[in-house]
């Protein structure tokens, strides 16, 4: 768009956003922004910014954007996935930059970056509109983990939302189209970051943004995006992905942040129910939720004989932490990290066991769900799908209570 019209337009143009969103009844996501689909382990994706992000037209977030890329993901890789969502506010490109510090992008294997469409409506420059995203950008790949993929979705026609469906619309279109073709070549700049086109969509009625329907679609080109670029590198450890950024200190100091924060916790029977369904489904000895406090495990909540707390380094919950997925022991005698465990050789005498990590709010992996049995098992006896759901059901219930 020509820099003089540009220039008239755009006090013209932010009025009458102001005053159409002023009246907005839509309804969005009320509760809380992550969602999963059930599988084996969990590929951890971010979905950051705003536009297709936001949720606008249901009301939560499983038929919102992270719901439909979970499900879809699924259907493509037979595992789980986890999905969190992160809304810049506002959102902008430059909001999204100074958000930017707490999102700790190493703990992800795609990041979803949806932006653009306040820049549409409000006619802002292409010229910031490039500077702040040859800022943002690579920041994310340095921060991230050397596989994560990041995507960044394509502005979406603006008159293919119902409120913007008019003569301004169409110029706010116009610089879309501007905007994206910028997009596209700064993201082909960059050796993991990719632009992901999203075309129109049939216009909904005027009461609502966008359908469930809408938000299937958007979120099988992602997810197709996704799994063709993720490849294998996602089986990599940890240890050989981290970025330059992650510091392994700092982190732990962040852990234990989060541990000291549920110390005046006291679970109460929502835990034990999980708990004793754990213990029932898997046909063990007991089942527990435990916390790594420095350099000990606290049994949080317990069903079964034998609990009790005991150090760090006699702990397979504290191996469990270590990992974003499931741990199974078939048998601990046999096992050179923990034949020697107080709890292999002591009173317990522990042979199977498996526990999958529970995560505080702020993302940090605090402590475990686990089933342990005095009777070793074969590797294939254990459901690893069902562990994962049981952790998450009582991921659920702790962030309900630490809220």
């Amino acid at each position: 768009m020509h820099g003089l019209m540009r220039w008239v337009l755009k006090p013209i143009a932010c009025t009458w956003t102001g005053i159409l969103r002023s009246g907005f009844t839509i309804p969005r996501p009320t509760d809380a922004p992550h969602a999963h689909s059930s599988g084996v382990n969990d590929d951890r994706i971010l979905v950051f910014g705003g536009g297709p992000a936001l949720g606008w037209g249901v009301s939560t977030q499983g038929l919102a954007l992270p719901g439909s890329l979970a499900r879809a993901l699924t259907a493509r890789t037979q595992r789980g996935a986890y999905v969190d969502v992160v809304a810049a506010r506002p959102d902008t490109v430059r909001s999204a930059l100074g958000a930017i510090e707490g999102l700790k992008p190493w703990r992800y294997d795609a990041i979803v970056v949806t932006l653009g469409v306040n820049e549409a409506l409000h006619l802002t420059s292409v010229r910031l509109w490039r500077r702040t995203l040859r800022e943002l950008l690579p920041r994310l790949e340095r921060d991230s983990f050397q596989t994560t993929q990041i995507l960044v979705v394509g502005i979406l026609p603006i008159r293919s939302i119902p409120v913007f469906d008019c003569l301004l619309g169409t110029i706010a279109d116009r610089h879309a189209r501007a905007l994206n073709r910028e997009l596209s070549e700064i993201c082909a700049e960059l050796p993991r970051t990719t632009y992901v086109p999203l075309t129109a969509f049939p216009i909904r009625s005027p009461d609502r943004n966008r359908a469930p329907l809408d938000f299937s679609r958007f979120a099988e080109v992602i997810a197709e995006s996704i799994t063709t670029r993720m490849g294998a590198n996602r089986h990599e450890t940890e240890d050989v992905r981290r970025p330059a950024a992650y510091d392994a200190e700092a982190y732990e100091q962040d852990r234990q942040r989060a541990v000291d924060k549920l110390a005046d916790l006291v679970a109460d029977e929502r835990f034990e129910h999980i708990l004793a369904l754990a213990k029932q489904s898997f046909g063990t000895d007991a089942a527990a939720f435990t916390v790594i406090d420095r350099d000990r495990q606290v049994i949080k909540s317990g069903v079964g004989p034998g609990l009790m707390d005991i150090s760090r380094a006699d702990s397979f919950c504290a191996t469990t932490i270590g990992g974003r997925g499931a741990l199974v022991v078939p048998d601990a005698r046999a096992d050179p990290r923990f034949r020697n465990s107080s709890l292999v050789t002591g009173e317990a005498r522990i042979r199977f066991y498996a526990g999958f990590p529970i995560e505080s709010p702020s993302g940090e992996r605090i402590g475990a769900l686990c089933v342990v049995d005095s009777a070793p098992r074969r590797m294939g006896q254990a459901d690893l799908v069902l562990l994962r759901e049981l952790a998450l059901m009582l991921q659920r219930e702790l962030w309900r209570s630490a809220t």
